[in-house]
């Protein structure tokens, strides 16, 4: 069953040949069979069963409140541009690698199969037709409140269909891999591609029933909003930084950013992106360091604010808490 199941889900395809979004624009999406209100500050979003919805969303700090639940989150999309997807119902969304191979290809072996199947597999729990167990799969899944392309990479959406089969480029000689070109590997190009998708539960099960009879369940369990983790800064190494200057400076750093975490619309990087890319504390930290050679203080503090402010940089939206500073 086990065995099954795994060359079930790992789609392998015959090639055949054939001849931004904005940083403010999202999809709310509604998996679930009955239509939901979601509320974003004050503007309610009606979204019906099996639908998502676009929506435009200035930066700053907003308020999402579903089904009596609510918590607060920030839109840094000004310094992270990438897709993500709003999943309010807090539903299981599958994000799944799809290995097209063209088996007229030599180098296209069972034994090359065989290892490419154990690269794209991960272990999961899941429940198999009533019984509970670990199993290698092609796919990862996640009910996250934002599902972004910074942790899932898909190519292909949600509601766009996977090809039947793709086209692969032939080898692009240049000066870099010039000492390539005689290479009968290089030369014969790519024989196989992976490419991703993420769909949602149910899609998924519907794409599983073409192969496999086996019932699949996922056993992923929704936190209420209240308790997801939240993002924000606690410096530990702030108290220890020797000068009392450079503390103040760091300090009033840290109150900049949080002021940037209250803003809204074009105001939240205005006069800010060197406090967001870190250019003054470099200019900080290389002050002091001229002016207190053999103390590290500054530098343990800052580095630490640094690696807590990574996150906000990194995704869009971030779940924060509701505290002005």
């Amino acid at each position: 069953m086990k065995k099954l199941i795994l060359l079930s889900l790992l789609f392998i395809s015959t090639l055949f040949t054939s001849c931004n979004t904005s940083s403010n624009h999202y999809w709310i999406d509604n998996p679930t069979n009955e239509p939901i209100t979601v509320y974003i500050d004050d503007t309610a979003y009606e979204i019906p069963a099996m639908t998502k919805i676009d929506i435009d969303l200035e930066y700053g700090k907003h308020q999402l409140k579903y089904n009596d639940q609510e918590l607060t989150f920030h839109n840094g999309g000004r310094v992270n541009k990438k897709q993500v997807i709003i999943n309010p119902t807090q539903s299981t969304y599958v994000f799944m690698a799809h290995k097209f191979i063209n088996e007229n290809d030599e180098r296209a072996t069972d034994e090359y199969i065989e290892w490419a199947m154990k690269q794209q597999n991960d272990s999961l729990r899941l429940k198999v037709n009533d019984t509970i167990t670990t199993i290698f799969v092609p796919f990862k899944i996640t009910n996250q409140l934002f599902i972004t392309k910074g942790d899932f990479d898909w190519q292909y959406n949600i509601e766009e269909p996977m090809p039947e089969g793709i086209t692969l480029s032939p080898p692009i000689i240049t000066s870099r891999n010039r000492s390539l070109q005689n290479d009968p590997n290089y030369q014969a190009g790519k024989f196989q591609e992976t490419l991703f998708k993420l769909y949602r539960e149910q899609e998924f099960k519907d794409y599983v029933k073409q192969a496999s009879d086996d019932k699949i369940e996922f056993l992923l369990e929704k936190t209420p909003y209240a308790e997801l983790p939240k993002l924000k800064i606690e410096l530990t190494k702030l108290k220890d930084i020797t000068d009392p200057e450079y503390k103040q400076k760091l300090e009033d750093h840290v109150h900049l950013f949080y002021q940037w975490l209250d803003m809204k619309g074009s105001k939240s990087t205005t006069g800010l992106k060197e406090v967001l890319m870190g250019q003054q504390l470099t200019t900080l930290r290389s002050e002091f360091s001229k002016k207190h050679s053999d103390d590290y203080s500054f530098n343990q503090a800052t580095n630490e604010f640094d690696e807590q402010m990574a996150p906000f940089m990194r995704y869009q939206l971030n779940i924060i808490e509701n505290v002005n500073k």
